[in-house]
């Protein structure tokens, strides 16, 4: 990997700068209690890994916001078979504006000395998220304004889901740069690293549960600096 070429960072959202904080299976297991219904926090990890690993591989690139309702909506459903449709309904309306709140998400602790210290070796940083307009208020709640990250990159904004073509065109646009001067950086094997190797760009998977191995990622961002250290 030759990290002295590069000049831009693209960043994954969930799982590498950003995660839910009560995490997604207490969340919904409240959202579940407040129906009436009551399930253990374990099988509703389950349920969550099963169903968003299914509609990761099965719903198609496009997307916009309304697609991204529909999506979550099918995925809660999916979650909470115990309950009626109309309990249903809002349950997701509950989770889908509490994972609007920036209150019930969290930084990872190197976030933001890594990108800092990035933006300030002068490379251009961008988000790069399958997300929808919620992530606009989450990270603006998240983050000071000063925070150097050049743009928000969301799927639903775009119309195209990682590991669209689209997605990763629009991350260039907005950074300004090649894509074999440019890194992304992630924790999802497929849409954070391979796709982007494919497409000329560097790529990083971030792997803070160790579910690949210590030979296909790192376990935290802070590793990203001794990597450009070493290039310099």
């Amino acid at each position: 990997m030759r990290f002295e070429k590069i000049q831009a960072v693209a960043f994954d959202a969930v799982g590498t700068l950003i995660e839910p904080w009560p995490p997604v299976a207490q969340a919904y297991r409240m959202a579940a209690a407040e129906q009436g219904v009551d399930l253990p926090d374990d099988i509703i990890r389950q349920r969550f890994g099963k169903a968003f690993s299914h509609d990761e591989t099965s719903g198609g690139h496009r997307t916009n916001e309304a697609l991204e309702r529909v999506r979550w909506r099918r995925i809660v459903g999916e979650c909470l078979p115990e309950l009626t449709k109309s309990q249903a309904d809002t349950a997701f309306d509950r989770l889908w504006n509490h994972f609007a709140d920036s209150a019930n998400w969290r930084l990872f602790e190197d976030a933001a000395h890594v990108v800092t210290r990035l933006s300030n070796e002068g490379l251009v940083l961008c988000v790069a998220s399958n997300f929808d307009s919620r992530l606009r208020q989450v990270w603006a709640g998240l983050t000071a304004p000063e925070f150097p990250l050049k743009s928000l990159v969301i799927s639903s904004e775009v119309g195209a889901r990682k590991p669209g073509m689209e997605f990763y065109e629009a991350v260039l646009s907005g950074l300004g740069h090649s894509a074999s001067s440019t890194l992304f950086v992630g924790d999802d094997l497929v849409n954070d690293f391979r796709v982007p190797l494919e497409l000329g760009f560097e790529a990083v998977l971030i792997d803070r549960r160790g579910r690949y191995g210590e030979s296909r990622g790192v376990s935290k961002l802070t590793d990203l600096l001794t990597m450009f250290d070493r290039a310099l």
